[in-house]
């Protein structure tokens, strides 16, 4: 059970984002990681890709590609986290990692393109 209210847990995941935008990315980091200790993991992928985007300029590349698994393990299909954890595998020199979560990414797109293209998928439903 979390130690904060609902309204006090939306607080602290708005203040970790004011901090990043203020630049205190250490306090940023601290914050969003108070909030991700007193949640349920569920539908975490954002606050996990916010940490990594932080740890990825800060050119943690290891810590990033943590949270973009993190993110990855509650998400299978977040393109975020897929695109940045592609560019982290290419700057380590991890190619074939790399393509891989492009052509998942591109497996994505397809699928959900194709969604759009069948006039009998329910987005079409009104």
């Amino acid at each position: 059970m979390s130690k904060y209210s609902s309204d006090e847990l939306h607080e602290l995941r708005d203040k970790a984002e004011q901090l990043r935008r203020e630049l205190d990315l250490d306090a940023a980091i601290e914050m969003m990681n108070e909030f991700l200790d007193n949640v349920h993991p569920s539908f975490t992928q954002a606050q996990r890709f916010f940490l990594a985007e932080i740890f990825f300029e800060q050119n943690k590349l290891s810590e990033a590609l943590d949270q973009c698994n993190l993110a990855i393990q509650v998400m299978k299909d977040f393109i975020p986290a897929l695109e940045l954890r592609s560019k982290i595998y290419q700057l380590t020199n991890h190619f074939q990692l790399s393509e891989q979560d492009m052509k998942t990414i591109d497996q994505i797109k397809a699928a959900e393109q194709a969604k759009w293209d069948d006039p009998d998928h329910y987005y079409h439903y009104k």
